[in-house]
């Protein structure tokens, strides 16, 4: 008996074979693999703004074909790291004043209604949680530790992202997150920028604790807004027009 005899009438075969999903599935991890590769050497500085992409370059590197590396690219020109150029490929983005000063406008709206939902729902183990990070930024800030600072600093505000409880919120955040990392890493680089930062962390988890949601929104979208005012004074004329 075949395998085609023991399928009921009626009923046509699978499409593909088991071989297929395997390949499309290994296609697939590669395409994540590639994808996060260059993201992080955009994030690391290793691809500079403006720089094109040379996917023959980056598939040796990686060791696969062209192929999931310019699917990588694409993914990451929707996610807005990459630019995609007619018959030239793709580079990384560079974005003008407007669009970070908008990026950020955007953020300190969201951040702000996290701000409130969070102070209506936040648990103890939560807000334990967030004076451990304080803690940990304090301790970053004392070594002037910039690195590892902008590592809590980003775990600090995803967990507040995660707090707020509000899924879609949270995945705009991301997205808006991952334009600004563009650039935003030379907002706290001085010893003084990041004082100020973790000065503003603790008045936000502060208001938190209060259960005020006016006061914790008006705390967070602050901190984003004086942000974007650290980030344009170092900026300089880095940022086209």
């Amino acid at each position: 008996m075949t395998a085609a005899s023991v399928i009921e009438p009626g009923i046509a075969p699978a499409a593909g074979s088991a071989q297929d999903a395997i390949e499309q599935r290994r296609s697939q991890t590669l395409v994540s693999i590639c994808e996060a590769e260059v993201e992080r050497m955009i994030f690391d500085g290793e691809l500079e703004r403006g720089m094109r992409i040379n996917e023959l370059t980056l598939s040796a590197r990686l060791g696969v074909s062209r192929g999931p590396v310019r699917e990588a690219c694409r993914s990451l020109a929707q996610a807005g790291l990459l630019d995609i150029r007619a018959n030239r490929g793709f580079f990384v983005r560079k974005l003008t004043r407007k669009e970070v000063v908008d990026l950020y406008d955007l953020r300190a709206g969201l951040m702000r209604l996290a701000g409130e939902s969070i102070a209506r729902r936040i648990r103890p183990e939560q807000l334990a949680g967030l004076r451990a990070q304080l803690g940990a930024m304090d301790a970053a800030c004392a070594r002037a530790d910039a690195a590892r600072f902008r590592q809590l600093n980003a775990e600090f505000h995803a967990a507040l992202v995660e707090a707020a409880d509000n899924s879609r919120l949270q995945s705009i955040y991301n997205g808006l997150v991952k334009e600004l990392r563009l650039f935003r890493r030379r907002a706290l680089t001085s010893q003084g920028a990041l004082e100020s930062s973790n000065r503003e962390h603790h008045v936000i988890v502060e208001a938190i604790a209060s259960g005020d949601p006016a006061r914790a929104a008006a705390a967070m979208k602050e901190h984003i807004l004086l942000g974007k005012e650290r980030f344009l004074a170092v900026a300089g004329d880095e940022l086209a027009d």
